[in-house]
């Protein structure tokens, strides 16, 4: 695999460094993440003039033909700067299902109006109890009238109280659990019989609970072939853990950063607490566990943007270093800045609590290790 990014790609690392460094200061997106959105339109609209919701879209449907590793150039900026946009769902999740199993009524519908910003996905697929059992789905869907009705609920579906569609899992056959019998159907959020109950997750993001009660779609809201949804949920798993994978990585930095500075400008005893052996044997503890998340992160991204056949191995060993990682970073960095490290007016705390709601996401470092304990047995 080539590790280097070609010129395209640097272009875009820059801008959205760029975006990262003038619309990341921690106190505006703590300001943010207090509003009732959680975040600024006038970020979101920026990012679809920079055309990141365009990302993976081929250059004849007005994108750049990106893939997971210009995803992840975006997703580790909006980690470093803690941005609460809903790119993840929307341009990851959405603008990825759509654009590689969508018919092509679906992406003539709504990939143009994801790319200009106007319609946010979020993906509703977990459901009360599943935990990491990634084919859990007891939400039911029954033909009728040439299309289905919805029955069930989903639980903690990330930026839904903004969605103008999810995609929703749903089981027209077999038993909870089965990786057969599972569709997925694009549904408005403003479809009769569906609700939404919203909270705010532990690191400030915005989720609902999702009830559907005798939601009618049509046929034409099957996303995929019927009755073969699983291939679709381990599709968007694995774009989906690249991309966190990517976002944790920029947390972290921003956490080592943030505490490399500290070191040099806290003084204690006459001197910068920096300049103490202990201090710094725990500061390179940071930096070490940082770089081999990153070695990791790199090379899964690529095997993913590759195709190779070992790229669901290597994603399921970079979400198990994220995890490890983010902890020996996390914890060094709120350590190392004493008890001021605890409170929500530093940033390491914010960037801790993002890094630890990313360990429970699309399968925690417990369950990536037993696949691959399974598959080496």
């Amino acid at each position: 695999m080539d590790f280097s990014l070609n010129d395209m790609q640097r272009m875009l690392q820059d801008s959205a460094e760029t975006f990262a460094r003038e619309h990341g200061e921690f106190e505006r997106r703590r300001a943010l993440l207090a509003s009732e959105p959680g975040y600024a339109e006038t970020d979101w609209a920026l990012m679809a003039e920079l055309g990141w919701f365009a990302l993976l879209l081929p250059e004849d449907a007005g994108g750049i033909g990106g893939g997971p590793v210009e995803t992840m150039l975006i997703m580790e900026a909006l980690g470093r700067a803690r941005a609460s946009e809903p790119f993840f769902s929307t341009a990851v999740l959405g603008a990825g299902l759509l654009l590689r199993h969508g018919s092509a009524a679906q992406r003539e519908r709504y990939l143009a109006p994801l790319a200009a910003g106007h319609c946010k996905v979020a993906w509703a697929h977990a459901e009360a109890g599943a935990r990491d059992a990634r084919y859990a789905v007891a939400l039911a869907a029954q033909p009728q009238g040439g299309g289905f009705v919805l029955n069930g609920a989903k639980a903690t579906v990330l930026d839904a109280p903004t969605a103008d569609v999810f995609i929703v899992s749903a089981r027209s056959a077999g038993a909870p659990g089965e990786r057969d019998g599972l569709s997925l159907f694009l549904v408005p959020a403003d479809a009769a019989g569906l609700s939404r109950r919203a909270f705010t997750t532990l690191d400030g993001g915005r989720a609902a609970h999702l009830t559907l009660t005798d939601v009618h779609v049509p046929a034409e809201a099957l996303l995929g072939a019927g009755g073969s949804g699983a291939d679709l949920v381990d599709d968007a798993y694995r774009h989906a853990i690249a991309a966190l994978c990517a976002e944790n990585l920029g947390a972290m930095q921003a956490m080592h950063d943030a505490t490399l500075e500290y070191l040099k400008v806290r003084r204690q005893f006459g001197r910068p607490i920096g300049q103490f052996q202990a201090l710094q044997h725990r500061q390179v503890d940071m930096y070490i566990a940082l770089e081999e998340a990153r070695s990791l992160t790199l090379a899964a991204t690529m095997a993913l943007a590759d195709g190779l056949p070992e790229a669901d191995r290597l994603l399921s060993m970079a979400k198990v270093q994220a995890g490890r990682s983010a902890k020996v970073v996390g914890q060094g960095a709120i350590q190392l800045h004493g008890g001021i490290g605890m409170t929500d007016e530093l940033s390491v705390g914010a960037h801790f609590k993002r890094c630890t709601v990313i360990e429970a996401l699309f399968g925690a470092s417990r369950h990536h290790l037993a696949r691959l304990a399974t598959a080496a047995a």
